[in-house]
C-alpha cells in the first residue's frame, strides 16, 4: 500500500539523518550505512496509566521491533524494567492482575500477619497521628512502600546479581529526583528492585528513598520523559511511549491529593518533556479518562493502551522492515519468570537499635548456609512487620565475591501514636475513644497500649508486653469499666444494675506467628453491683465493693481476613480461670470459689464472590460450692455487641442486652453474609442455645432460646454502620438495633 511505502521512506530518511547527525564526516557515513541503528524505547511516568504500555509492548512484539535501550519514569520504569530484564508482555500483565492494589499501595498486610495485641487494641481508630520528639505530628508520607518493596524484589530477582543495568538483557535507566538538590539523578547502577522503588516514590505519598547516597523521590518530577538519557545510552532512533495527561486546567480538576500533588510536580518536567518530544523519532501519546490512582482499572487500561498502539502498528512495522532491510535482527527471547529459590551465604541487618540484634537473628539466622525461597523471606519479613515495631523492613539481595547476602533493612517505628474514635450503639449507647501505643518506651521489645472509653459507660483498658518473638514474654494489664444495663424477668424489665469494676492481671506471654497467643497469670478485681432502683433488698447486700483473685490460661487466634466482615479465616478465644472472693465483708458469703471454662469460636467460609457463610457457637460452664459464682464471671447473653466489656457476656439475636443470665451457657449461631455492592452488606443471623444457672437446665425444652435478624451494614471509614431487624421466641415482637463505628 502507497501509505506503507511513505512510512517506510521517511523512517529510512529518519535512520540516515540519525546516523549523519552523530558526528560522522560524508565519508564515514558511506562507511557506515550498513549498520544497523540502535533503537531506545522510553517510557513516561504516570501512575496506573502506565498499565498502558503492556499494549504497546504487545504490538512492538507483534511487529517483530528489537529495542536495543529502555529508559522510563515511576510507572514506566517498572514496566520498562521488567521488559529490560526479559518478561513477556503477556507475563508482564499477569503480574499486573495478580496484584491487590489496595493493599500494595497502602502497606496492607493480610490481617493473619499482624499480632495479635495489634488486633485486639489497633483496629478500632479513625485518625492516627505520629508522636515525635514528645510532640504530635504528622506523618512525613502516607506510606512506607513495604508491600511494593517485596513486590519489587519478587519480579526483579533475576537480576539480584546484576549491579550495572547495562548487563541486563536489554540495558536500562530510569530517573529518580534528589529530593535535598531537587536534580535529576539518572539511575543505571545498583541494586535494581530499590532503583525502581526510588523512581516511582511519589513525594508525600511514599517515603523518599535511600539510595546510593541520595535521597531520592519520584523521578517524573524533574524528568518523566528521559529520552535525552536513552540517547546518551547509545539509543540512535527512539519510541516514546506517553500517558502523561498534563497540566490540569479547571479547580473541579484537582479534586483528590494525587491530583493536585501530580500537578504541583508537572511544574518541574515540562523543560524535561519538550526536550524529550523535540528528540523522539515515533511518538505513541496513549490518552484515557483514567487516572493516575486507578490500579484497579487495568484490564481496561491495558486494552486501551493495545487500542491506541495499534494505530500505530504500521508506523512500528515500518520501522522494523527499515532496520531489518539494513541488518536482520530477531526480538530476543522474553521469557523471565521471578526466582523460586535462592542460596543464602550470610544475613546482614541494618538499621536497627531499640531493638537487640538478637531479636532478628531469632527470626533470620536459620536462613544462614541454605537455599530460601523468596516465599519465605516474604512471609517471614510480613510476621515481623505485623509486630508493628517497624516502619519497614525491606530486604535486598547482594552477590559479591560468589557469596550471597540477604540484606536486611530496618527502619525501626517512632516513639508512639494517639488516636481517636467514635461509636454508638443501644446498649454502650455513645461514646469516645482516646488512644495511644507506645513502642520500646519502656524498655526494649516492649508495647504499651491505653485506650479511654469517654461517655455513659467509661472505660480505661491498658496493656504492657514484653515481646520476646518466639520465647515466653510477660505482661501487665489493666481494665477499669463501669456500664449499667436493665436486668429481665423473661422479658419484663425489673430492674435497672451497675456493675463497676477495676482489675489488674499479670501474666506470661506467648506469641505464635502473629496468629495464636498464649497467656497464663492472675487477676486482682476489685467489683461491686447495684442496683439503681431498689427492688430487691437482698441485692443492697452487694453495693459495697469486694475482692477477688482469679487464675487463669487463655489462648486466642484470630486468622480472619477482616474483623467485622470476614470472607475466611477463624476466631477463637478458649479460657481457664479458677475465681477465689478475698474479701469478707459480704455478711451470707454467697459468692464462692469457682472454676470457669468458656470457648467461643467463630469461622467463615466462602460460598462465592459474594456469600459467606459464618458459623459459630459459645460454649462454657461453671463449678461451684454454694448458690453464686462472681456475677462478673457468669454468662450473659443479648444485644448484637461482639464486643463486650466483660468477657463472657455474648451477643444473642432478638434478645435484650443481658436479658439471659447464668453460670451454663450452650449456643450455636449461624450467619450468612451476602456483599450486594461495595462495602455493603447484608447478614441473615440466626442464633439457638441457652443459658441457665445450673447445668441440668440447659438442655430443658422450656428454656430455649433462639432469635433471628436481617443487617444491613456499610463498612464506613468509622466503622461498620449497621441497622438490625430482629426478634425471638423472647421478645416476638420487631426489636431494632443500631450500631455507628468501630467497636471499644
Amino acid at each position: 500500500m502507497k501509505w506503507k511505502k511513505y512510512y517506510s521512506l521517511i523512517l529510512m530518511a529518519l535512520i540516515f539523518l540519525s546516523i549523519g547527525n552523530a558526528g560522522f564526516s560524508q565519508g564515514d557515513i558511506q562507511a557506515v550505512k550498513s549498520e544497523r541503528p540502535t533503537v531506545g524505547l522510553v517510557l513516561s511516568g504516570g501512575g496506573a496509566k502506565g498499565f498502558a504500555y503492556i499494549g504497546l509492548l504487545k504490538v512492538i512484539q507483534e511487529a517483530g521491533l528489537r529495542i536495543d535501550y529502555i529508559g522510563g519514569s515511576s510507572i514506566g520504569s517498572i514496566v520498562g524494567g521488567l521488559y529490560a530484564l526479559g518478561y513477556h508482555p503477556d507475563s508482564i500483565a499477569k503480574i499486573i492482575r495478580a496484584q491487590n492494589w489496595d493493599k500494595l499501595l497502602t502497606d496492607k498486610i493480610d490481617r493473619k500477619y499482624i499480632a495479635y495485641e495489634e488486633k485486639e487494641f489497633g483496629e478500632k481508630k479513625i485518625i492516627t497521628l505520629p508522636i515525635k520528639k514528645k510532640k504530635v505530628g504528622i506523618a512525613a508520607s502516607l506510606y512506607q512502600g513495604q508491600q511494593i518493596n517485596l513486590m519489587l524484589n519478587r519480579y526483579f530477582s533475576p537480576a539480584y546479581d546484576s549491579y550495572d543495568f547495562k548487563d541486563l538483557q536489554t540495558p536500562f535507566l530510569c530517573i529518580g529526583t534528589d529530593l535535598l538538590t531537587g536534580e535529576q539523578v539518572v539511575l543505571d547502577k545498583g541494586y535494581l528492585p530499590m532503583a525502581i522503588r526510588a523512581s516511582m516514590s511519589i513525594p508525600g505519598y511514599f517515603s523518599p528513598t535511600d539510595y546510593m547516597k541520595y535521597y531520592l523521590v519520584d523521578g517524573g518530577i524533574v524528568n518523566n520523559y528521559p529520552v535525552k538519557e536513552v540517547k546518551e545510552m547509545g539509543a540512535r532512533i527512539i519510541v516514546g511511549g506517553d500517558v502523561q495527561s498534563g497540566l490540569k486546567k479547571s479547580r473541579e480538576e484537582l479534586n483528590s491529593l494525587t491530583s493536585i500533588i501530580d500537578q504541583i510536580t508537572s511544574f518541574h518536567r515540562v523543560k524535561a518533556n519538550i526536550i524529550g518530544y523535540e528528540l523522539t523519532d515515533l511518538y505513541v501519546p496513549i490518552k484515557m479518562s483514567f487516572g493516575m490512582m486507578d490500579f484497579e482499572d487495568y484490564d481496561s487500561i491495558i486494552a486501551i493502551g493495545e487500542r491506541v498502539s495499534k494505530v500505530h502498528f504500521d508506523a512500528i512495522k515500518a520501522l522494523t522492515d527499515s532496520l531489518n532491510a539494513i541488518e536482520y535482527k530477531p526480538v530476543k527471547a522474553y521469557d523471565a519468570v521471578p526466582l523460586d529459590t535462592v542460596f543464602i551465604d550470610e544475613v546482614i541487618y541494618r538499621g536497627y537499635d531499640k531493638m537487640p540484634l538478637k531479636y532478628f537473628e531469632g527470626v533470620f539466622d536459620d536462613m544462614k548456609n541454605s537455599y530460601v525461597s523468596l516465599d519465605e523471606i516474604e512471609k517471614t519479613i510480613t510476621l515481623l512487620y505485623g509486630s508493628r515495631f517497624f516502619e519497614h523492613i525491606f530486604y535486598e539481595l547482594k552477590k559479591t565475591g560468589g557469596k550471597t547476602s540477604l540484606i536486611i533493612d530496618i527502619k525501626e517505628g517512632g516513639s508512639g501514636y494517639l488516636s481517636a474514635g467514635v461509636h454508638y450503639d443501644n446498649n454502650y449507647r455513645g461514646s469516645l475513644l482516646v488512644s495511644g501505643s507506645f513502642r520500646n518506651v519502656l524498655g526494649k521489645r516492649t508495647k504499651l497500649f491505653a485506650d479511654l472509653v469517654l461517655g455513659v459507660n467509661p472505660r480505661l483498658r491498658a496493656l504492657y508486653i514484653v515481646d520476646n518473638g518466639s520465647r515466653p514474654g510477660f505482661g501487665a494489664a489493666l481494665d477499669i469499666y463501669t456500664f449499667d444495663f436493665d436486668d429481665y424477668d423473661k422479658d419484663v424489665k425489673i430492674n435497672d444494675i451497675e456493675f463497676t469494676n477495676y482489675k489488674a492481671s499479670v501474666f506470661v506471654n506467648l506469641n505464635m506467628k502473629n496468629l495464636y497467643s498464649f497467656r497464663a497469670g492472675f487477676d486482682y478485681e476489685y467489683f461491686r453491683f447495684k442496683q439503681k432502683i431498689e427492688v430487691d433488698t437482698i441485692l443492697n447486700e452487694f453495693k459495697e465493693f469486694s475482692s477477688y483473685g482469679t487464675l487463669f490460661a487463655t489462648f486466642n487466634a484470630d486468622t480472619r481476613d477482616h474483623q467485622y466482615f470476614p470472607t475466611r479465616g477463624s476466631r477463637t478465644e478458649l479460657r481457664f480461670e479458677y475465681v477465689m472472693p478475698l474479701s469478707k465483708n459480704w455478711s451470707d458469703q454467697l459468692f464462692t470459689n469457682s472454676f470457669v471454662v468458656y470457648l467461643k469460636y467463630d469461622q467463615s467460609f466462602k460460598l462465592s464472590k459474594r456469600f459467606v457463610l459464618r458459623p459459630g457457637v459459645v460454649a462454657g460452664g461453671t463449678l461451684r460450692q454454694k448458690e453464686f459464682a462472681p456475677l462478673q464471671h457468669a454468662f450473659a447473653a443479648g444485644g448484637l455487641n461482639p464486643d463486650n466489656y466483660v468477657n463472657t457476656y455474648v451477643d444473642f439475636t432478638g434478645v435484650q442486652f443481658i436479658q439471659s443470665f447464668g453460670y451454663h451457657m450452650a449456643v450455636i449461631r449461624m450467619k450468612l453474609q451476602y456483599n450486594f455492592m461495595k462495602k455493603m452488606y447484608l447478614t441473615l443471623r440466626a442464633d439457638a442455645g441457652a443459658n441457665e444457672i445450673e447445668a441440668e437446665d440447659v438442655f430443658k425444652p422450656e428454656n430455649f432460646m433462639f432469635g433471628y435478624g436481617l443487617t444491613y451494614s456499610y463498612d464506613s471509614f468509622i466503622g461498620p454502620v449497621e441497622l438490625t431487624v430482629m426478634g425471638s421466641n423472647l421478645n416476638p415482637k420487631p426489636m431494632l438495633f443500631l450500631n455507628i463505628g468501630f467497636w471499644f
